[in-house]
């Protein structure tokens, strides 16, 4: 007799690979559609980082324009946002009162665009390698204010997995201070600040989901579409709007460019999204820890850079800490399913491979 087979069984339920075939793989409706999302999530995830690399070291005439790049994002997300919103609620019902406070979304707002900004404007002193490994040290202030604001608990493997980054990345650090001497410490201040907005804008946006109620629509419309203002303030008080426009103005090039970064980044989003729908946390760590692995192989092979042992040192480490951080979230996703299973009999009686597998770890 056939046995059942899900992806959620595969990645979060814990089935072994061994039990599966590349043919039933590929005969499962939900499997197929999980890889064309995986496909579809890395493909344009890796070509966006690409193509924001190139902008920053390649592009002629580009003149340190992140802010403007840092806007144009945060420009698709809001707007995909509103037209979602106007689906759902239409127009006029589309700007009713939010859930969440309007305080706590200016203030998420303001986050979000510093952390889009000043996210972007690390890659002016530190090569894109190093920056994006410095940037996912997220995790870090996240542990932080979880524990030491929101009261949640947070498990031994999450700290190892923070220490990990940490190490991870003061070696890309120390490694481009000897090999490039162009490096500039600024980046790493700049990064640091990068960094606590970010935790704290992931913070209060969970809040603002949890404990107000709001959907994710919602919090997407009034952060991305306030930012954006942030963001345009930050422009006009670095001065950057003017030359910024001329530039993209007179280069059909450097639009292009930015207009298909931004859109392959959207895409990029969208499809993880419609992974963590559809098949689970645990699914959408695995696919988003081989995008990050991946964007910092990549900068390395098609943006070629001084060559340090603390490079490779601090990519194994920032891998070890990706791979611990998957394998957290899986097992949360796994008692999160098995919880649900209990509590659900129909449910319970379709995820048979998913808690012999269970039974088998236990």
């Amino acid at each position: 007799m056939a046995v059942p087979f899900s992806v959620r069984s595969l990645l979060v339920a814990g089935l072994p690979m061994s039990t599966i075939s590349l043919t039933t793989l590929l005969e499962d409706t939900e499997t197929r559609r999980f890889l064309f999302l995986s496909g579809a999530f890395l493909c344009s995830m890796q070509i966006a980082s690409v193509l924001e690399e190139y902008i920053y070291v390649s592009l002629p005439g580009f003149a340190n324009f992140f802010w403007t790049v840092a806007m144009v994002e945060l420009g698709f997300f809001a707007v995909s946002s509103v037209v979602a919103r106007w689906k759902e609620h239409g127009m006029l019902g589309s700007w009713h009162k939010p859930q969440a406070p309007w305080q706590l979304y200016l203030f998420m707002a303001m986050l979000l665009g510093l952390s889009q900004g000043l996210g972007k404007l690390t890659f002016r002193y530190l090569n894109y390698a190093t920056g994006t490994i410095v940037k996912s040290g997220k995790l870090v202030p996240t542990l932080l204010i979880s524990v030491l604001w929101l009261r949640r608990n947070v498990s031994l493997a999450h700290w190892i997995a923070a220490l990990l980054l940490v190490i991870s990345a003061a070696l890309m650090a120390l490694g481009e201070q000897a090999a490039a001497p162009s490096f500039n410490s600024a980046g790493l201040v700049i990064a640091a600040v990068q960094l606590l907005c970010a935790a704290m804008q992931g913070n209060l946006q969970e809040k603002a989901l949890k404990d107000y109620g709001a959907s994710i629509n919602e919090a997407m419309v009034y952060s991305n579409s306030l930012g954006m203002i942030v963001v345009l303030l930050a422009m006009q008080v670095s001065g950057e709007t003017a030359p910024a426009l001329k530039f993209f103005a007179t280069s059909r090039l450097a639009l292009a460019l930015l207009l298909l970064r931004s859109f392959t980044f959207y895409v990029g989003a969208y499809s993880l999204t419609a992974i963590t729908k559809e098949h689970g946390t645990g699914a959408a760590t695995a696919v988003g820890t081989a995008r990050k692995s991946l964007t910092v192989l990549l900068s390395f092979v098609l943006f070629p850079k001084p060559f340090h042992v603390n490079y490779m040192l601090g990519t194994i480490a920032f891998v070890a800490a990706d791979l611990i951080y998957l394998q957290v979230s899986s097992a949360k996703a796994r008692h999160k399913a098995v919880s649900q299973d209990a509590d659900d009999p129909v449910s319970r009686d379709k995820c048979v491979i998913g808690k012999e597998a269970n039974k088998e770890s236990v």
